[in-house]
């Protein structure tokens, strides 16, 4: 079975956030989920920002319906060999539910 680098993303995305990650196969919009937060991964050569805010948005979305915080985890495809940064990106109504607002 070949292991693409979108799986190992997953994996890797999953275990940052001491997740479980979800087969592809299962079809459904989150690719992990953990104690805490839920996500979804892209590993993408382009992804616009509109495109970014979307994802986030429905991120977000999913992950409530668990009780979770939604994460977005992005990895830009640079090609073979090169190296990328993740980017765990967030709502700002997940970042609030995250820290708060301290009075």
């Amino acid at each position: 079975m070949s292991d693409k680098a979108w799986k190992q993303f997953e994996r890797d995305a999953a275990a940052l956030f001491n997740a479980r990650r979800f087969p592809a196969n299962q079809g459904g919009p989150l690719d992990f989920e953990g104690p805490e937060f839920a996500g979804q991964c892209k590993n993408v050569k382009v992804l616009s920002l509109a495109r970014m805010e979307e994802l986030a948005q429905a991120a977000e979305k999913d992950a409530a319906q668990s009780g979770k915080l939604g994460v977005l985890c992005l990895k830009r495809r640079a090609g073979s060999g090169r190296s990328t940064p993740t980017l765990i990106t967030m709502t700002e109504e997940v970042w609030k539910k995250l820290y708060g607002k301290k009075k």
